[in-house]
């Protein structure tokens, strides 16, 4: 591995010309001593973790760099960042740093996903620690995990997005499939109406328990909507996405009918879109496994429906 100051130095540099750019206050706030101090100190840790996994506990609560990311949560809120910004940030320090690892970094750790995950861990709980702080005066659920939709225990509408657009950049980048699976119970307010809202809740709570189960460790699961969900699949194609959300299909139809004792049967809209296949353009991808989604809504119940360019213009 090429030595731990000028791989630092590589990320830290990428990073500044990234958030020169961005849309939030000042450039010279945003690039302040103390935030680079920060960061500088975050990228140089998470490269030495490379070696040795002890220094992960600098991640985890308590822990020098987990502070590093409360104290940058707070800087942020003074200076009147949005949260999607104060995420955003987060996911642009997160794909510099991979850009230079996987440019840098001897084979064989690239192609440990272990180390990945347990990188990738210590990126989220920065992001926990800062979006804490950020939100420190604001509700108790929000505070104990800002990343995850309370109801359902998957990943939030903010935290989603994020992710999307860092596995789109990377897709790009390396020239690698991403899918995106969006999902939705299109009766719910039906079933709300004919049984409660706690039922519906219970629901919820069900499907995100074992969406979450159901998927591999890399794919991102996410509540986007009050019934609907988004599956974002790294490194997958669209046979492969085809194939996961087969099976969760197969799954929901068979469970989810007991939730329900009047005629409100829970019924689910499934839609698919891929990239590069039939999607072109990555950043449509959302906008085009809508569609596909819509399209369900004419289709058989639980019918996965994909995306293609020449049948939806």
């Amino acid at each position: 591995m090429e030595d731990l100051e000028g791989l630092t130095c590589r990320v830290l540099e990428n990073w500044k010309g990234e958030m020169s750019r961005f849309p939030a206050p000042r450039t010279e706030e945003v690039l302040s001593d103390e935030v680079v101090e920060m960061v500088e100190e975050i990228v140089r840790t998470l490269f030495l973790s490379v070696e040795d996994e002890e220094i992960y506990d600098s991640f985890t609560s308590y822990g020098k760099c987990y502070r590093y990311g409360e104290d940058l949560g707070r800087l942020r809120r003074r200076q009147k960042f949005d949260i999607e910004s104060l995420v955003m940030e987060h996911f642009v320090l997160r794909n510099e740093f991979w850009s230079v690892f996987r440019e840098k970094v001897s084979l064989d750790k690239m192609v440990d996903f272990q180390l990945e995950r347990r990188i990738n861990e210590c990126f989220d709980n920065l992001l926990i620690a800062s979006a804490k702080a950020f939100h420190y005066e604001y509700s108790r659920e929000v505070r104990e995990n800002p990343l995850r939709d309370p109801l359902s225990g998957l990943f939030n509408y903010d935290y989603f997005q994020g992710r999307l657009h860092e596995e789109l950049r990377r897709a790009i980048r390396y020239q690698r499939d991403v899918t995106l699976v969006l999902f939705e119970v299109e009766n719910c307010y039906a079933i709300q109406e004919a049984e409660g809202r706690e039922k519906l809740d219970e629901l919820i709570r069900f499907m995100g328990r074992n969406l979450e189960r159901m998927v591999r460790e890399v794919d991102v699961v996410a509540r986007v909507g009050d019934c609907a969900f988004a599956i974002l699949l790294p490194e997958t194609g669209q046979q492969g996405g085809k194939v996961m959300s087969g099976r969760l299909s197969t799954f929901f139809s068979k469970e989810l009918p007991a939730f329900t004792v009047s005629d409100a049967t829970p019924s689910l809209r499934w839609g698919l879109a891929s990239y590069p296949q039939e999607v072109k353009v990555p950043e449509m991808i959302y906008e085009c496994a809508r569609k596909a989604m819509i399209k369900a809504r004419w289709e058989m119940t639980d019918q996965v429906v994909v995306y293609r360019s020449s049948e939806m213009g």
